[in-house]
């Protein structure tokens, strides 16, 4: 009945589909207008590549929103959408009518691409996926006394909550999104156990729900919970962007104070609305590229505030796109204030200094097998961090830049991070 559910979004078929798609697109655009005159079919095809390569100059050069570069077969799929777009303008009737067809054809594969990259979403199944945990809002949790059942099992809530730091308490008044919260049927069936915690970040763009509406956070917790009856670390992913497409580098700056935020409000926050072990050493800090560069960051310049940290395919330094502009830009130019909270120069100075700042700490490095930058970045963190004191590994699992690698990377750490947070296993 459900096997359309498995249809995979992201195979050698669906690439298949989506190149025979695309090629078909551009093919049936320019017949439609090559009749009428060909000046037509050239001018569409001029101004489309154009737009498409003033937006890679724009995204990529100049304005970089993102720390990493986009693939070009997005740009790519985006440059035929936008011939089939202009194409509409070269027509009247019917023929106006059947390229906007085209056009929303070209759309839908462009997202596909996009997908295929990123793999948010692996199969059809994902778009409707089956809840691992009964979603509430944090008023519903408060006011819920045993733990949320489905299918006649006990199983975890998902929890958004409020977590901005601009309450009377807070340090940072960082005015983060809503954070997303897996809360596991031990907080209910076991009152008496002390729940570490996972703080997780999504990458740039994105948002705090991606760990589960893409990463699979909730059923990896579910998975643990259920052979452990019921026990399963709090995680919590968490706002460390401030927007969906912003790039604060994870630092404190004069337009917002985001370590300080992460460092110091959030374990408070999260204290004050969940029942969980007070000892932020059994807590673990995590999260996929720009959350996993930032892991690091707050685990390097604040080395109390978790026990544990989880970067997955993080990139090599915090990074508005070069060097220069990060440092102009968040800094003022003053490299040495960019040095002073970079990971690679603290545990470099920590190595150099022999002394004992990251004694007891462990981490994870995570890369993709295809993502060469991240492979190179953070193995060389990892050899770092081991020669600076703190208890680390780097691996790879197959896969390129995607949640292809951190959903595998998840639920590869977690029994480890389980056991850091005291929880036998």
């Amino acid at each position: 009945m459900n096997e359309w559910r498995t249809v995979s979004l992201v195979d050698s078929t669906a690439l298949t589909v989506i190149i025979c798609v695309a090629v078909l697109t551009v093919a049936a655009t320019a017949y439609g207008i090559v009749h009428k005159p060909r000046k037509r079919t050239l001018g569409a095809l001029i101004s489309a590549v154009a737009l498409t390569l003033s937006a890679w100059v724009i995204i990529e050069k100049l304005w970089r929103p993102f720390p990493d570069p986009n693939p070009w077969t997005i740009y790519l799929a985006a440059g035929v959408a936008v011939f089939s777009l202009l194409s509409v303008f070269f027509r009247t009737g019917r023929t106006r009518i059947w390229m906007a067809g085209l056009t929303v054809i070209a759309l839908i594969n462009s997202a596909a691409v996009v997908n295929l990259n990123y793999q948010p979403y692996p199969t059809l199944g994902s778009f409707n996926p089956v809840p691992a945990a009964v979603s509430m809002s944090y008023a519903d949790f408060e006011s819920q006394s045993t733990a949320p059942t489905m299918d006649d099992r006990e199983v975890g809530a998902l929890v958004q909550v409020p977590l901005a730091g601009t309450t009377d308490d807070s340090v940072s008044d960082f005015n983060a999104r809503d954070a997303y919260a897996y809360i596991p049927p031990a907080y209910w069936t076991h009152p008496d156990v002390q729940l570490p915690v996972l703080v997780l970040m999504a990458g740039n763009p994105g948002q705090p729900d991606q760990w589960f509406s893409s990463g699979d956070a909730d059923q990896t917790a579910d998975n643990f919970q259920a052979t452990h009856d019921g026990i399963s670390p709090i995680v919590i992913s968490v706002d460390g962007t401030g927007s969906f497409s912003g790039n604060p580098a994870c630092v404190d700056s004069d337009s917002q104070d985001v370590m300080t935020y992460l460092s110091q409000d959030v374990p408070m926050l999260i204290k004050q609305k969940f029942r969980v072990n007070q000892d932020q050493r059994t807590w673990t800090i995590g999260g996929l590229s720009y959350g996993g560069t930032c892991a690091l960051q707050i685990m390097t310049n604040h080395p109390k505030s978790y026990g544990s940290f989880l970067d997955f395919s993080g990139q090599a330094e915090p990074t508005l796109g070069t060097r220069e502009q990060t440092v102009d830009q968040l800094f003022g130019g003053d490299e040495d204030a960019f040095k002073a909270v970079n990971p690679e120069d603290l545990l470099n100075q920590a190595i150099g200094s022999r002394d004992h700042t990251y004694s007891g700490i462990s981490g994870k490095f995570i890369a993709g097998s295809n993502d060469e930058s991240a492979v190179t970045a953070l193995s060389h963190l990892n050899n770092l961090s081991n020669q600076a004191g703190m208890s680390t590994t780097f691996d790879t699992v197959a896969g390129g830049h995607s949640f292809q690698v951190w959903r595998v990377a998840l639920a590869n750490t977690f029994d480890w991070v389980a056991q850091r947070g005291g929880v036998q296993v």
